[in-house]
């Protein structure tokens, strides 16, 4: 057989890794080194032999057979198991010899079993479309494909059953991109990634990269960075250093409310900056963002952890600390997952020899395994306490290094920065994603050598974590032996043209002093114009307040002092008043309303305290507030102007601190009408969700959206993490209507993605891919069933009973799509998405009340959005009481209600009443 009209089991794995390994391995390109090849052919060999005798296929034991020959050797029933890594897929299938007969495997009584050994504990997707690869080889021998695989996976060889239907598409999807691949002229464009590190070609990539100076070298930016990047015609990291722009860095202000992890004030987001790395490596020059702070209060003990995780398990602690002037290095290693609590006592006695350890660790994994180990092994008080302290007092390096100190590296990683300051590794192709490979080997084969490796390679990232705490304690210091620029002088001063002049001599103070706007309007303005000297020449006296509206005179007593509960008390002071500012509603309009209350002040003849019956709180009323409350939520006024309102219709002065209060008070107030709403919507039968951006101090916060037809919910979070989801929609049974935003497929219901979000999408592929065939019979075909549902819910409503009918073109349209043989890139993209959320397009067909757009999740949002507008720049406690009077002012809303009466009225509860009026 020609081995170029054949895809081989291998080289449909490597593709799903990496297209640029699997072309290589198409042409027959060897490889720099076959180190990594001959670990998982060693591995794969081992774990097949572990597990051969335990194989149960039917009724009888057998070894599962090569596919290879099974073209040639006789084609009798075959009722067996096939290893898929054997298999191969033949692009033409050579024709039978003549006069050959049909074989029997072909007959529904034959059985096979496309069948896949994983020796790891957790089995992904790769492994699913290598099993339904291998079922479509073995359908070009036997005639039949194969409805269900088998992959034998982990250390306890269990079993996972692969539905080869599901897979079947994005399995004919790969095999047509790598003929695409093979036919091509050129090669797939090369791209670093992660498989990179367990990759033989490894050596060979990464050179051509670096010839290249390809921006894949960075590999903290994403592909769609990337891609955004080259649409700008940067395709080299020296292009991409040229584009850094030293930014005015923004004003560091905490947030007013701790943080729920940590509970410390968050900062602003530091963030990682691909220009600027660039520009570190085009310069070849540490550059720092503001001094690195870093300091040890105890004796700095590098830890380095090795784990399994796919197994949850930890096998190996290194330690490294300085005791009587010399380095102390100790390692932990466990068999199996047994011995991982005496690895952890071990580790935990070590630490507390030390006496005052402080872990320094290079990222967070070692701080995750104290945390497991703690939970996982039931500790003394004060072993715990002392697990605490470390864990409070840890450093982690790339925290400290993330965002603040570019090293001229192509990444952060410890064996690129390690490399950098001159310390070398043992292991030469040593890393964290080869371990596991080593570590699994030598599970099934117990090789000394490779647990020597393993050793060794642990305990030099101790070493050269110490290496680059070394360099950071300097940088800190301001050590001069590294070549390191200060961002800081890179930056522009901002260039001001109007406000605070920074004058350099006293004569451009005073001359710049005498050119305000109300110096001049006072000063010269004044003495030139008659009528601004009659508004600035004398400072006009502040117009006094009406006379008070009603007195009330408060005559009660306390029986008692509150303090020693004595009984003589007498008058101290008989001439308090307090007045409260509020208004009036009438028929016929509002009214500013003031009453005085007179009391007197008491003492106790015992204890000399002070007392009375009247606390004045407040000098506002309770209309008042409320009228406040309406001016920011329902008109969107920001605090300015509704105290200028106030004040110019009801001469009432108002502080700006007392708005805040008032909403303040008010938000908290209406705490429980909030929870209730969120109750209400969660208990319901449906649900729309959406998300948008807050205005908060340091960004990177979001307010989500909940309503259904009558309730709206908005939540404050942090960021855009689907756990919110977890916590606030926790038993809800109904339908989620969202967009494709991929956190809302966490929920555990029936959901309904917004076809209005589908259709827009498409529309805008069709305006940038106009001669996409493919992407034109889908948006084709989607608008016709879009059209024939939307008429029918247009004349009988969304009832399931009259949608049924339009069920079965719906599933017409998703297999249709699925079937397709999509080559363009926008084409293909599409069909992924259809395919992938086949099951929640037309949800809404099976319910009745169920809409088929989010419109009015967006809706709720652009009542956000516009208040966004209003309220500027807030804190996250500023939000979440925006959030929680938005909530009960679009609910009323919602349900035809008066928000201004309903604050006036006091009433806590909603409720379905209709609209009110102003004699309620």
């Amino acid at each position: 057989m020609d081995a170029n009209n054949s895809i081989t089991a291998a080289v449909f794995s490597a593709f799903l890794k990496c297209p640029t390994k699997a072309h290589l391995l198409t042409i027959g390109e060897l490889a720099p080194t076959t180190f990594f090849t001959d670990i998982e052919a060693r591995l794969s060999s081992r774990y097949k032999s572990a597990i051969r005798q335990e194989l149960c296929i039917g009724a009888e034991t057998a070894e599962p057979l090569d596919c290879k020959g099974l073209w040639n050797k006789g084609r009798e029933a075959i009722t067996r198991a096939v290893d898929c890594e054997t298999t191969t897929y033949h692009v033409a299938p050579p024709p039978r010899e003549p006069g050959e007969r049909q074989s029997q495997a072909t007959t529904p009584s034959a059985t096979i079993v496309p069948i896949l050994f994983s020796p790891w504990d957790k089995p992904g997707v790769s492994d699913s479309l290598l099993v339904c690869f291998g079922a479509v080889a073995l359908s070009q021998i036997t005639g039949i494909l194969a409805t269900t695989g088998t992959v034998i996976y982990g250390e306890e060889h269990r079993r996972k059953a692969v539905k080869i239907t599901d897979y079947t598409v994005r399995t004919g999807q790969t095999i047509d991109a790598i003929l695409a691949t093979r036919d091509s002229r050129e090669p797939p464009p090369l791209v670093l990634n992660s498989h990179c590190a367990v990759c033989d070609f490894q050596p060979r990539c990464r050179g051509i990269a670096i010839d290249r100076d390809d921006l894949s070298l960075l590999t903290g930016m994403t592909g769609k960075e990337r891609a955004k990047f080259n649409s700008k015609g940067i395709f080299s990291i020296k292009h991409l250093s040229y584009t850094y722009r030293p930014r005015r860095r923004k004003r560091e202000r905490p947030d007013t409310k701790s943080s729920k992890t940590t509970g410390k004030r968050p900062t602003l987001i530091v963030r990682n900056d691909h220009k600027l790395r660039a520009l570190a490596l085009n310069k070849n020059q540490v550059h720092v963002v503001g001094a690195p702070s870093i300091q040890f209060d105890g004796t700095p003990t590098f830890l380095d952890v090795e784990g399994m995780p796919d197994r949850d398990f930890y096998y190996l602690v290194g330690l490294r600390f300085e005791s009587d002037g010399a380095d102390v290095e100790r390692s932990f290693w466990a068999d199996g997952s047994d011995g991982e609590r005496t690895i952890w006592e071990n580790c935990l006695r070590e630490l507390k020899a030390i006496g005052d350890a402080q872990i320094v660790s290079y990222g967070a994994y070692e701080t995750r395994f104290l945390r497991r180990m703690k939970e996982r092994y039931v500790l003394a008080s004060e072993d715990a306490e002392f697990v605490d302290r470390i864990i409070g007092t840890s450093v982690n390096l790339v925290g400290r290094i993330f965002g603040r100190v570019y090293f001229p590296t192509f990444s952060n990683g410890l064996k690129e920065i390690g490399r950098y300051l001159g310390y070398e590794w043992t292991w030469p192709r040593a890393s964290g994603a080869a371990a596991p490979l080593l570590r699994r080997t030598w599970e099934l084969e117990a090789d000394d050598d490779l647990k020597r490796e393993l050793i060794g390679y642990n305990m030099d990232d101790c070493r050269a974590a110490g290496r680059v705490a070394d360099a950071l304690v300097r940088l800190s210091g301001g050590a001069a032996e590294l070549d390191t620029i200060d961002v800081r002088s890179l930056e522009v001063g901002f260039q001001r043209t109007f406000g605070k002049f920074d004058a350099l001599l006293p004569e451009f103070a005073k001359i710049n002093n005498a050119a305000y706007w109300d110096y001049q309007r006072s000063k010269v303005y004044a003495r030139t114009n008659k009528t601004i000297r009659r508004t600035v020449g004398k400072p006009s006296e502040r117009r006094k307040l009406a006379n008070v509206e009603k007195q009330v005179t408060i005559t009660d007593h306390p029986k008692s002092c509150p303090r020693c509960h004595a009984t003589r008390l007498w008058a101290y002071r008989r001439d308090n008043s307090h007045i409260v500012y509020d208004l009036k509603f009438t028929r016929r309009g509002i009214k500013r309303w003031a009453v005085q209350y007179h009391y007197s002040t008491y003492r106790c003849s015992e204890c000399r305290a002070e007392m009375t019956i009247y606390s004045p709180d407040t000098r506002y009323g309770p209309n008042l507030r409320a009228f406040v409350i309406y001016l920011l939520i329902e008109l969107r006024l920001s605090y300015q102007r509704a105290i200028e309102h106030v004040s110019s219709l009801f001469d009432v002065a108002l502080p700006t601190s007392t708005a805040y209060d008032i909403k303040s008070a008010t938000a908290k107030k209406y705490l429980p009408t909030y929870d209730g709403i969120l109750r209400q919507i969660v208990k319901g039968s449906l649900i729309h969700a959406d998300e948008t951006r807050g205005v908060v101090i340091g960004g990177g916060h979001y307010i989500w959206v909940f309503t259904n037809l009558t309730t709206v919910a908005y939540v404050y979070a942090e960021s855009r993490d689907s756990a919110i989801l977890d916590d606030l929609l926790k038993g809800f049974s109904g339908v989620l209507v969202s967009d494709f935003y991929a956190a809302y497929d966490s929920v555990a219901c029936a959901q309904q993605k917004c076809l209005i979000h589908l259709m827009r999408d498409i529309n805008e592929d069709l305006y940038k891919n106009p001669f996409d065939e493919n992407l034109k019979e889908i948006a084709r075909r989607f608008g016709v069933l879009l059209r024939e549902i939307v008429a029918t819910v247009d004349t009988y409503g969304l009832k399931a009973r009259n949608l049924a009918k339009h069920k079965k073109a719906a599933i017409g349209f998703v297999e249709h799509v699925g079937a397709m043989k999509c080559q363009a890139e926008a084409g293909l993209a599409l069909q992924r998405r259809i395919v992938k959320n086949r099951d929640k397009l037309f949800t809404f067909l099976d319910y009745d009340g169920v809409p088929w757009n989010n419109n009015n999740a967006e809706h709720a949002v652009r009542a956000f959005t516009r208040l966004r507008n209003a309220i500027g720049t807030s804190t996250p406690k500023g939000h979440r009481e925006y959030a929680t009077l938005l909530s009960i002012q679009q609910t009323l809303r919602y349900r035809g209600m008066n928000f201004l009466e309903f604050m006036r009225s006091g009433r806590l509860e909603i409720g379905d009443r209709g609209p009110m009026t102003n004699s309620q």
